[in-house]
């Protein structure tokens, strides 16, 4: 599999699942759709540049350092935007966008085939 859809398949599944985990927070309730929306699409993105850059660059620090950057900055942005009561949730938002970026990171650099099959 090509280490971009490898990215982009395993990113969108654990931002799927990073999504879900806001069920366990009752206040968050009436975003559900949303949260999880986003953060689908925050793994997804993550995963497809992480899969590129793997493609492009191969080291395993290197790939697991870009990818949990990106992962913190895209968590940064959800994070920056207030729930309907004007908090802000950057440790629940950064921290696990951080971790699926470290782990989407670790594994389009080990997995997945770069162009050319190798």
């Amino acid at each position: 599999m090509p280490k971009p859809l490898l990215g982009a398949l395993l990113g969108t599944v654990l931002g799927l699942l990073d999504g879900l985990s806001a069920v366990f927070y009752p206040e968050a309730a009436p975003m559900i759709l949303q949260i999880v929306t986003g953060s689908t699409i925050k793994g997804l993105v993550t995963g497809l540049l992480a899969g590129v850059f793997a493609r492009k660059m191969r080291s395993l620090p290197l790939g697991i350092g870009f990818a949990l950057v990106v992962g913190l900055v895209l968590s940064y942005f959800a994070a920056a935007m207030p729930d309907p009561e004007g908090r802000h949730h950057y440790l629940e938002i950064m921290l696990p966008g951080a971790i699926l970026g470290a782990i989407v990171g670790f594994a389009t650099q080990r997995y997945g085939t770069a162009k050319g099959g190798v």
